[in-house]
């Protein structure tokens, strides 16, 4: 299941079950009113959803698995789109803590599914478009969001590297390295490190999917690690053995994606 750490997880009826057929990034839209649309994305009669919505105070709801089924939000755009609804009106800018909120939707989703770090004005390009951008073929809203909300999209891409921490990003891993310190340190003598700087780039990932206390950024990967890593297995939807805290190639090189840095053998 796709489902936001930190979004209040709130499914709806109108969805379309397993209609994903695509992940190029996020649309923003505006609510153009107050308040959760829950009850109205709750009734079959208002054929409309989103996958999320952000309240003006920060407020997060999320209405569907956004890996696999696709809400009622942009008509031709929406099995390709995950969309944002945000609280308020077409000629009101997002709140900063809006902003934020959306910021973090758009992280996740950047180390969940690869969304790209960028603003487009497009309807087939991947990464952070709009509502009105899609014309007919989208439901014809050329006002929504709004110009002010269309405007500070570069703003919330600016938050979202920071928040997955591309700009600290860099550099290459050995996979074998990291499983090795994984499978040693955890039973070694407190402080013991097995190949310190590539679990260092590791942990910082970690530390940026909020998954990682920054104490435990200390290139050993020790239980805390192995737990935060495990996490993050679960997170990208293995389970059983396969979220064990021991990093695999795939789980890894989406970090890595995600992160800015490569795996190597």
């Amino acid at each position: 299941m796709a489902r936001m750490p930190g979004a209040d997880y709130r499914p709806v009826v109108n969805v379309h079950k397993n209609g994903v057929l695509e992940h190029r990034g996020l649309v923003l839209h505006v609510q153009d009113g107050t308040g959760s649309p829950y009850g109205w994305f709750n009734q079959t009669s208002s054929q409309a959803s989103s996958d999320f919505w952000v309240g003006t105070g920060g407020t997060i709801e999320q209405y569907c698995d956004t890996g696999v089924d696709y809400a009622f939000a942009q008509a031709a755009g929406n099995p390709y789109y995950a969309s944002v609804e945000t609280e308020g009106r077409p000629d009101t800018a997002l709140t900063a803590e809006q902003l934020e909120g959306v910021a973090h939707i758009y992280a996740w989703g950047h180390s969940a599914f690869g969304w790209p770090l960028a603003v487009v004005d497009s309807t087939t390009e991947h990464g952070f478009t709009y509502h009105g951008v899609g014309g007919e073929a989208w439901g014809n809203h050329p006002d929504c969001p709004g110009d002010l909300r269309k405007a500070q999209r570069s703003a919330v891409i600016a938050r979202a590297k920071e928040i997955v921490g591309t700009t600290s990003g860099g550099g290459s891993v050995s996979l074998a390295h990291v499983v090795a310190a994984a499978r040693k340190d955890p039973g070694a003598a407190q402080g013991h490190t097995t190949h310190r700087s590539e679990v260092l780039v590791v942990e910082r990932a970690l530390q940026a999917e909020g998954l990682l206390a920054a104490q435990w950024v200390d290139g050993s990967f020790g239980t805390k690690t192995v737990t935060a890593y495990a996490a993050l297995q679960r997170r990208y939807g293995f389970s059983g053995a396969d979220a064990d805290g021991i990093p695999g190639r795939t789980s890894l090189t989406r970090l890595g994606a995600a992160h800015g840095f490569t795996v190597t053998a």
